[in-house]
Order: structure tokens, then C-alpha cells, then sequence
């Protein structure tokens, strides 16, 4: 176990409720590192170099979440287990979201809420055209599951895209 003693002995106190909040603060941290490291690529590189920098390492990250996930909850190579990896990582944890199989070889994963481009949008600056790096992200999470998964991305910036909807994913499972 990664936990030093002095961190488990203060988790080891906490109550259920306090667990969740512990685990909800961890993601928005991870999410503020992600957020500021993407602005000063941004700033420091441009755009084009932000959102390479973006799909290398949302994709590495995903796959590494996903296949140790896969360990800890003895997850399968079904689609069930691909919706459950993906909501128990910090992959979509940056926002609002819904996730609903379309028959048993199909699902879609549709983010509402992204704080991200929400903030973005509110400090005048431009949606991150984050396509890229969300397709990596889940074609990275889903062969960590199964192989035979294919994403195909429904709707992504830079594509316009209807108000409540930032981006739109579906995956197949192909037998």
C-alpha cells in the first residue's frame, strides 16, 4: 500500500461521509494540476503543443487508473466493467456526466458540465479544443478493460455542439 503511516492513521479516523469528501478533494486537486499545467503549456507553447502535451499524458494517465482499477475491483473484460472503470477514475471527475448503455454492446458517456471549459468560457478565453485528448483518454481507459472496445466520438470540441452537451462518446464493444 502507496499510504504512509501518518496518512493512514488520519484516514483510518474518518468517517464514511468524511471518506467521500476526502476522495472528492483529492480529484478537484488532481483537476487543478491538470488545469494549471494545461494554461502554462498554453501560455508558454501555444495551443498545438498544450493539447499534444494533453493527449500523451490524459492517455498514459487513463491507462494506468484504468488497469489498476482493473486489479483492485477484479474487473472484467465486459462492458460493464469498461462504465464502471471509467466512473471510478478522475478521467470525467471534472464535471457533471451520464453514462447509459444503449444495448449490451453499446454505451454513451455525455459530460454536461465541464468545469474546464466552463471556466475557460467565463475568463474570455476560447473552448480548449480537447477532442484529441478525450479520445485518447478513452481509447486508452477502454483497451485497458478490453481490446475489442472501439470509441467513437459523438460530439467534441473544436465541433459545435448544443448547450448542456461538451462532449459525447460511444463505446462498442466488438465481438
Amino acid at each position: 500500500m502507496a499510504l504512509n503511516t501518518p496518512q493512514a492513521e488520519i484516514l483510518s479516523r474518518l468517517s464514511r461521509e468524511q471518506l467521500l469528501e476526502f476522495i472528492d478533494t483529492l480529484q478537484k486537486n488532481w483537476w487543478n494540476l491538470q488545469n494549471n499545467w494545461m494554461a502554462y503549456m498554453n501560455r508558454e507553447y501555444g495551443e498545438a503543443a498544450a493539447l499534444k502535451g494533453d493527449s500523451h499524458c490524459f492517455g498514459a494517465n487513463a491507462k494506468v487508473q484504468v488497469h489498476r482499477f482493473k486489479r483492485m475491483f477484479g474487473l472484467k473484460d465486459d462492458l460493464p466493467s469498461v462504465m464502471d472503470a471509467l466512473a471510478l477514475s478522475t478521467i470525467f471527475a471534472n464535471g457533471e456526466y451520464e453514462m447509459w448503455k444503449i444495448d449490451e454492446s453499446r454505451f454513451r458517456l455525455r459530460v454536461t458540465n465541464c468545469l474546464q471549459q466552463v471556466r475557460r468560457v467565463e475568463d474570455g478565453m476560447l473552448e480548449l479544443a480537447c477532442k484529441p485528448a478525450g479520445m485518447a483518454i478513452c481509447e486508452a481507459a477502454a483497451s485497458s478493460i478490453n481490446p475489442a472496445t472501439r470509441v467513437t466520438c459523438v460530439v467534441c470540441p473544436p465541433d459545435a455542439h448544443p448547450a448542456g452537451v461538451w462532449c459525447e462518446w460511444e463505446f462498442v464493444l466488438v465481438s
